[in-house]
């Protein structure tokens, strides 16, 4: 039987997928908070300021922020705007929404912004969620898909060039160092680690009766 450890500081178990621990017991995701108050904060606003300022004004939204209504999102909304940019909000909805979880996203909604919010076939939905918990072990991993690709599908069909993510789980919740310094969302990273846990999405076409 596998011996579970737990991270001294924070109490994160081994059994989180790819998080390790140092030769003190110390998980990764303390690591690397430890790790920020050695990063140029200065360097990194400039470097984000710069890259906004590409653009800024470039079509009738500079960016899009895929929001949840939650701490996170709502966070991200407020920064953009006080920077004066016009962001296009995008929600991939999910099956059940709670009353609460409705009034985060009129908040958010009510700070000033366009929004968009996009509800997938349910039919299919309720197919990939079975299939997410046979299949994957995971119930939530259509939500994990929804996330990570209708903003982007969004931000096409829109003609916007610029979206803003939220967070390098990998760096915030551990994971493999090579992931964890990335400032990017890419590819590669979402089908290693955005909620897909192995399961590609090229996987389900043709299969489960799925077109």
């Amino acid at each position: 039987m596998e011996c579970r450890l737990y991270c001294k500081l924070c109490l994160l178990p081994s059994t989180k997928p790819d998080l390790f621990f140092n030769e003190s017991g110390v998980c990764a995701a303390c690591i690397a908070f430890d790790n920020r108050t050695e990063i140029d904060w200065q360097s990194r606003e400039r470097e984000f300021l710069d890259l906004v300022a590409k653009y800024k004004t470039k079509s009738n939204w500079d960016c899009v922020i895929p929001v949840s209504g939650g701490k996170d999102s709502t966070a991200q909304v407020i920064k953009i705007l006080e920077l004066g940019l016009n962001p296009l909000c995008v929600t991939a909805t999910t099956c059940d929404l709670s009353v609460i979880g409705r009034e985060n996203i009129e908040n958010l909604k009510n700070l000033g912004v366009d929004y968009v919010e996009f509800s997938p076939n349910p039919v299919t939905r309720r197919k990939l969620n079975r299939i997410g918990l046979e299949v994957v072990g995971d119930i939530a991993w259509p939500e994990h898909v929804g996330i990570f690709t209708i903003p982007v599908r969004a931000a096409v069909e829109f003609g916007v060039p610029l979206i803003i993510w939220g967070e390098n789980s990998q760096n915030e919740f551990g994971g493999p160092a090579a992931a964890q310094d990335g400032n990017t969302l890419n590819r590669a990273w979402l089908e290693e680690f955005g909620g897909l846990l192995g399961l590609r999405v090229s996987d389900l076409v043709g299969s489960f009766g799925i077109s």
